[in-house]
């Protein structure tokens, strides 16, 4: 499992790290070995062995080849068995490649159903888990949901207490300690990273121990801690070489020469910029660490009064550019020139600078005034239009007038009369779907900012006081109740929060979307929900707008239907006849509409719901309960 925590770890840290690469002659062996298997025929779980050996060796040195090896271990079944515990490695190493690759909401899908399955599996595999539910966190973290990136982080951590080995506990310490230092939390982050070299000197595990450190000394640092962000920092930089990884050293030695820069201790800072210069030596010359480290000596040169050896460093690779903001970049070599006192040199970089930061600018305006230009050009057509129309409306007027002209008085104002009841009942109806809309409209509204709220604040407030109770010392059967019924509680926001939410149609149809809904109330309630769709329809011809609005409906029906009638029972039936969709809903209770005008807020919504897509209901009492007929014309 440790190797694959390690990955993750790599993944999420700004510092350059080290490259897992499988020997020639292992890949080589593997290679020949599977030629010799497939002309034998060899069994299926041997090919399955070696596909995946293979494309373990291949994944951090050839994304392809590694991908080409899963896929060709999947093929070897013929559809999916989640039971099958090499299945899921394969599935999981598939996950992996897509994140590598950059597509992180379809690797986090494929991380959440292997994860679903794995604990199905005959004999546990923690590992397994473990490495999951810190995939599906670093996931997350990608996505900038940061809060289910830190719950799934700790399930992580639970899974990994049970496997007994605290190197992979602290890894995950870690890899939370770099999501808060990420967010600029500093102090959650120097918990988390105390937690994890902790963890790790109990595991005897040095680089993992190093990789804490160094998180910890770059927190001090942000804190302003500097005496005790340079002490560990240079402990680090000690051990690291002792261990023989030059790489981790110059690790460590960027952050603390910062350091030394921020605390103004110039004398401390070239002394440790000597080290680097011998050790530079010791790393791959363009690989990101290498890259930092000149980004900063040529900083702490100009800082130094060495303008000269910072504009050397500057132009002698143009790979640092990198690792420096370009603005950033342009104002240090400017300011080189300038102490120089070559001051023309100085003016055409800081000319660049401004070039660039206005270009930024006048990019946005240009965008802006285009928007505005579309805008006018769309307004002058619609006003030549008007025009238009107006200008036709008169010369029908002018032939009207006309033809009606021999027409007796009685006549004329009875068509005057037909005509402006017409017109007002047609307004009236318009203006009643205008005012239906705008309810609509703000009551979805009302509902997205509730379920935001609920989501990003008390949600979060919920997990915030699960970790503060984690961290606790409590008696370990009070922190576990208060731990569940905390999980209960934002179990049950979160799912409130996504009933609030709008129905997605990208991905499912109406169909699907009531099914799932009345399950879950079901669930929820208690009530029996008989739901019975025509098997024949096909569900993807009705439309988006329809189909959400007939969601919504059933929503508000079955929310009143929980909260008033006392039913022990619903069915709902739903059918499509010759373009009209069909509602028939039956339930036993007491909940009805006793006067026209005394309509609750739940039936004037679904009366303007159902106006805006020209449908209509009906309620019925009988003898056993209450009918809801519901009928919407698709087309």
């Amino acid at each position: 499992m440790k190797k694959h925590i390690l990955t993750l770890i790599f993944l999420l840290t700004t510092a350059a790290l080290i490259s897992i690469q499988a020997e020639p002659s292992v890949i080589d062996s593997l290679k020949q070995e599977i030629q010799r298997a497939e002309r034998q025929k060899a069994s299926r779980d041997k090919l399955l062995e070696l596909y995946q050996n293979l494309c373990v060796e291949y994944e951090t040195i050839d994304a392809d080849s590694s991908f080409r090896y899963i896929q060709k271990g999947l093929s070897l079944y013929e559809q999916p068995n989640f039971q099958e515990e090499v299945y899921l490695h394969l599935l999981n190493a598939l996950a992996n490649h897509y994140l590598m690759e950059g597509e992180v909401e379809r690797a986090k899908e494929g991380f959440k159903t292997v994860a679903a399955h794995a604990p199905q599996l005959k004999e546990r595999n923690y590992d397994l888990e473990g490495v999951l539910e810190s995939s599906i966190g670093v996931c997350y973290r990608k996505l900038g949901m940061y809060d289910s990136a830190v719950y799934h982080y700790n399930r992580a951590i639970d899974i990994c207490k049970k496997t007994g080995k605290p190197e992979d506990v602290s890894s995950i310490y870690y890899n939370i300690g770099v999501l808060y230092h990420l967010n600029k939390r500093y102090e959650e982050a120097l918990t988390q990273g105390k937690l994890s070299a902790e963890y790790a000197q109990k595991a005897h595990d040095l680089l993992m121990e190093l990789y804490a450190n160094c998180l910890i000394g770059g927190v001090y640092s942000k804190l302003g801690k500097y005496a005790e962000a340079c002490q560990i920092l240079r402990q680090n930089i000690e051990k690291a070489l002792d261990a023989d990884t030059p790489l981790l050293a110059m690790s460590s030695l960027c952050p603390l020469l910062g350091t030394y820069q921020l605390w103004n201790k110039k004398d401390s800072a070239q002394i440790f910029l000597k080290k680097g210069e011998e050790l530079i030596h010791q790393i791959p010359p363009n690989s990101p660490t290498a890259l930092e480290f000149y980004a900063t000596q040529a900083s702490l040169y100009h800082w130094i009064g060495k303008y000269q050896r910072s504009l050397d460093i500057l132009t002698g690779n143009p790979l640092i550019q990198t690792q420096v903001p370009y603005d950033k970049f342009y104002k240090l070599m400017a300011h080189n020139y300038e102490g120089l006192g070559n001051y023309q040199k100085a003016y055409q970089y800081i000319e660049k600078v401004c070039t660039y930061q206005d270009s930024v600018f006048n990019g946005k305006i240009k965008d802006e005034l285009s928007e505005l230009n579309e805008k006018l050009r769309t307004s002058d057509k619609e006003l030549k239009i008007a025009r238009l129309e107006k200008d036709q409306a008169q010369q029908k007027q002018i032939r009207l007038r006309h033809a009606v002209f021999y027409v007796t008085v009685i006549v004329a104002l009875l068509i005057v009369v037909s005509v402006l009841l017409y017109k007002r009942r047609l307004q009236k109806k318009e203006t009643e779907l205008i005012a239906a809309r705008q309810y609509i409209e703000g009551l979805e509204n009302e509902r997205k900012r509730l379920a935001k709220d609920l989501h990003d604040g008390v949600c979060n407030d919920l997990l915030g006081a699960i970790l503060q109770v984690q961290q606790q010392v409590l008696p370990n059967e009070l922190k576990a109740t208060t731990i569940h019924t905390l999980e209960e509680i934002r179990s049950g926001i979160r799912a409130i929060s996504h009933e609030l939410m709008p129905p997605n149609f990208q991905f499912t149809d109406l169909n699907e979307m009531l099914t799932d809904y009345f399950s879950k109330m079901q669930e929820v309630s208690g009530v029996t929900i008989h739901y019975v769709p025509r098997p024949q329809t096909e569900w993807s011809h009705i439309p988006e707008r329809i189909g959400y609005e007939i969601y919504r409906i059933m929503q508000e029906t079955i929310s009143n239907i929980l909260k008033h009638a006392h039913a022990s029972h619903i069915q709902i039936h739903l059918d499509e006849v010759s373009g009209t969709l069909v509602i028939e809903l039956q339930y036993d209770g007491n909940w009805e509409v006793s006067a026209e005008g005394n309509k609750g807020i739940g039936l004037r919504t679904i009366e303007d719901r159902l106006k805006t897509i020209g449908g209509h209901y009906i309620i019925r009492k009988n003898s056993t309960g209450i009918d809801i007929h519901i009928q919407v014309q698709l087309h």
